[in-house]
């Protein structure tokens, strides 16, 4: 359990060198849902914080059968009222290679997901016209500047969800087409998730593929040629997206956020018929 430990902001992020880095202590949070075993509670540059490492409970599964709702109850179990998604993402832009990497400003949903609605809590929908905080964005684009890579600001993501393959070539044709930047399967859910709980949600990515190197990996097997990997090494990828984090963190100004706490369209007066018909 957290104790007296409350964490101003919650991550996502799968870091082993910075857990072990900064000492940060594993901890069980409790949800409706079940208890998350993944957490690790400390302070990295003086700001409290939350990872939760990834979002598989065990085995890893397609994205539709991941638990996204028990994450985020985690999250606001904790106290921790804003939350970074990092991201290994799908390249659709020929032109952008392996490695890119993103800080997320809009979202595409391409496809459904479960939500298990608690019947006892009163029924909305998340407003979505604006997906991330803007001010954590903001944090987040200000610490990517400092980086000795470049980042691009502003990313769309599309979610293509749910099926446990990658993209078409027509698909990817089509997204690139419409000027998004990367497809992946677990942002949409989770930013959702965040905003129906009025939690403050950001996003950074990295691209681990690109269309060119999947079509001439493709290319070679027809030719029985050796390819190498078409797909950059996660871990490698990854240290990318933690280095932003880490110097988000250093640089974090905390803040109370006027918008995402109040974003709700709750309707109170829905009745599934009017109470005189009971008469």
């Amino acid at each position: 359990m957290l104790g007296d430990f409350k964490p101003e902001v919650a991550i996502i992020l799968r870091s082993d060198e910075t857990i072990k880095e900064f000492n940060l202590k594993r901890v069980t949070i409790n949800t409706s849902f079940g208890p998350v075993h993944r957490c690790y509670i400390g302070n990295i540059y003086d700001v409290p914080v939350l990872v939760i490492y990834g979002r598989f409970n065990g085995e890893k599964v397609p994205s539709s059968q991941i638990n996204f709702e028990q994450t985020i109850e985690a999250v606001k179990n904790s106290g921790a009222k804003k939350l970074i998604g990092t991201f290994v993402v799908g390249g659709i832009n020929p032109e952008m290679p392996q490695g890119s990497v993103y800080v997320l400003g809009n979202m595409v949903g391409c496809g459904n997901y479960p939500i298990h609605w608690n019947q006892n809590v009163s029924f909305h929908n998340a407003e979505m016209y604006e997906p991330f905080c803007q001010t954590l964005t903001d944090q987040l684009c200000k610490a990517s500047r400092k980086m000795d890579f470049p980042v691009k600001e502003n990313a769309t993501y599309v979610c293509f969800y749910g099926y446990p393959r990658i993209e078409t070539k027509a698909e990817l044709d089509f997204y690139n087409k419409m000027g998004w930047d990367v497809v992946g399967q677990t942002c949409d859910p989770e930013a959702t998730c965040a905003r129906l709980n009025q939690i403050c949600y950001a996003g950074i990515a990295v691209q681990i593929d690109d269309p060119s190197g999947r079509a001439d990996y493709i290319k070679g097997l027809k030719n029985k040629e050796e390819k190498s990997q078409y797909v950059e090494d996660i871990k490698s990828c990854r240290k990318r997206t933690t280095a932003i984090i880490l110097q988000f963190l250093k640089d974090y100004k905390s803040y109370d956020c006027d918008v995402c706490s109040k974003m709700s369209r709750k309707n109170k007066n829905f009745r599934e018929f009017p109470d005189y018909f009971y008469e």
